[in-house]
């Protein structure tokens, strides 16, 4: 049977590199600096949202009088140095992913709400960027996960419709955006776990991108 897969959409931070537990350290550094302390609770909530969305959870838990940008400015800073000074932590199985769709003629796109530029510097470290057919970066689009906009875009770039496209997550937010779009959607968690609840609705919960690769060379993608 021919498998139904036939684009892959890749998250960021999280699913591909492993940085998103840089971020949640240089999040509790800012915010010890500013007298915060930010737990996972509120951590997974803001997971893959944009700036406007940080800003309102930042608010709706720690109140309207407080000033978000300051703590993000100095988050942001923190994080990139932690990672200048560690480099860009790839996760396993993620390039033997890529070989692989490559050589089977899979379309392949970047999906995050982070930067171009952040992005690309981070495929460029790492030699992946040619594996990658087109990016959709934060600032390509209004609403951010959980709203699928940003996997509409990617499937409309690779010419593909949702239902033949492979959305890859690790975070809540992402996973439901999947979902909600209409997309093939597969969970890789990472600091966050799925409930049984979600685990029933995604199309499988991989524990690495290697087993990612083994369910489309088994054609159960």
């Amino acid at each position: 049977m021919e498998n139904k897969v036939k684009a892959v959409i890749f998250d960021q931070d999280g699913l591909m590199f492993d940085t998103e537990r840089v971020s949640k350290e240089a999040w509790q550094l800012a915010g010890k600096e500013f007298g915060i302390q930010l737990e996972e609770s509120f951590l997974c909530t803001i997971r893959g949202r944009n700036h406007a969305d940080c800003t309102r959870r930042f608010q709706e838990e720690f109140g309207e009088e407080r000033d978000f940008e300051p703590l993000r400015n100095r988050k942001r800073d923190i994080f990139l140095k932690l990672l200048e000074e560690r480099g860009v932590p790839v996760k396993p199985g993620l390039k033997e992913l890529l070989v692989w769709l490559k050589a089977h003629g899979y379309k392949t796109v970047l999906a995050t709400a982070s930067t171009k530029e952040y992005s690309m510097h981070n495929l460029l470290e790492v030699g992946i960027a040619d594996y990658f057919d087109d990016m959709v970066t934060g600032d390509m689009v209004e609403q951010a996960k959980p709203n699928p906009q940003i996997f509409y875009r990617a499937a409309a770039l690779m010419g593909e419709k949702p239902e033949h496209c492979l959305v890859l997550e690790d975070s809540l937010n992402g996973v439901e955006a999947g979902l909600r779009g209409g997309f093939v959607t597969v969970m890789v968690p990472d600091l966050t776990q799925p409930d049984d609840a979600l685990r029933s609705r995604v199309t499988a919960v991989c524990s690495s991108l290697l087993e990612v690769k083994e369910l489309l060379e088994n054609g159960r993608l």
